[in-house]
């Protein structure tokens, strides 16, 4: 039986040699490009995940807002509408599928670590698993993502785990803007 397998498996080794001199070449051309290094920065996002996301979206400056660039992407849900009845059905078709598919995988690197730098993005999708589900959940994290990595590019920023809000904290920044809008009037 070994001898059976011994060809494969040194081709496989050989495979697998070929795979980390891509991937070094790869990462060389990505650390000269200064948007996608900046990218890389957020935890869980790779050479290839940032560098699809650059090209995906060619300029930063195509967009106004976050929510457009997940549209974009395709990170948003299909709606059904008639009527006054409105029904949501599974992510849309994107015209970007590979940078989706990455952008749910850095998700689901995002859930699985430990990382402290993402703690705020794990706690903040497993409230939404527990009240919708699991690959709900993901879907939302990889949107946020998403929101994240063009924040960064627009304002050619670091990633900075400090300035990720929960809800508790969104919460309190509105109650404090609304108290600050009742003592200026």
């Amino acid at each position: 039986m070994n001898a059976t397998f011994s060809p494969l498996r040194s081709l496989i080794e050989v495979l697998d040699d070929e795979l980390v001199c891509a991937d070094e070449r790869f990462e060389t051309m990505v650390a000269a490009d200064p948007v996608a290094t900046r990218l890389t920065t957020l935890p869980g996002i790779g050479p290839i995940t940032a560098s699809a996301f650059v090209a995906a979206l060619d300029t930063a400056s195509r967009f106004e807002r976050a929510g457009q660039v997940t549209s974009y992407v395709g990170l948003v849900p299909r709606e059904y509408s008639s009527g006054e009845k409105q029904h949501r059905g599974r992510v849309v078709r994107s015209a970007h599928p590979y940078v989706q598919s990455l952008l749910v995988q850095a998700a689901w690197r995002v859930w699985r670590a430990s990382n402290p730098r993402t703690e705020a993005f794990r706690t903040w999708a497993q409230a939404i698993a527990r009240r919708r589900g699991k690959k709900i959940a993901i879907v939302a994290l990889a949107r946020r993502l998403a929101r994240t990595l063009f924040a960064m590019w627009r304002d050619e920023a670091e990633y900075q785990p400090g300035r990720i809000r929960t809800r508790g904290a969104q919460r309190v920044a509105r109650a404090t803007a609304k108290a600050g809008a009742r003592v200026s009037v």
